[in-house]
């Protein structure tokens, strides 16, 4: 099974929380290490940016945070032409933003449909999001 990881599980997995938050992202990263992990250069641009301007986390600490906890489990792929033309009908169909618009775009052409992400703007489309307040992060194939 495909799951594509985006900024909000990173984010979460990267800056200081209380211990009961801390725990429920912890395992449900550790539950989706179980399967094919993939994100994209977008997501990361995102977790460096909002590690280090609402969360005061340097990058230094985020890259060393990517190479540790996120590189040796998820693939990153590319994004390119390719993207383009699929991200154009994402915005116009589901009226995402244009990164999250990229990210489904990305997803789509790797045969992804299944996202790890707090954010409820992918409810609205055609890829089934998990999250921890779903249970669906403890669900077997």
């Amino acid at each position: 099974m495909k799951i594509f990881i985006d900024a909000s599980l990173l984010i979460y997995l990267n800056v200081p929380m209380d211990q009961e938050e801390e725990e429920l992202v912890y395992n449900l990263y550790k539950n989706l290490m179980r399967k094919e992990l993939f994100t994209d250069i977008l997501v990361m641009d995102e977790v460096i940016y909002i590690s280090k301007k609402k969360y005061g986390i340097s990058p230094k600490d985020t890259f060393e945070f990517f190479e540790q906890a996120v590189l040796p489990y998820v693939k990153i792929l590319p994004v390119g032409e390719q993207e383009y033309t699929v991200l154009k009908k994402y915005v116009r169909e589901y009226n995402l933003n244009p990164s999250d618009a990229i990210h489904l775009a990305v997803m789509s052409n790797n045969n992804i449909n299944i996202i790890a992400t707090e954010d409820k703007d992918f409810d609205k489309t055609h890829v089934k999001r998990i999250w921890i307040e779903d249970g669906l992060y403890e669900n077997n194939d």
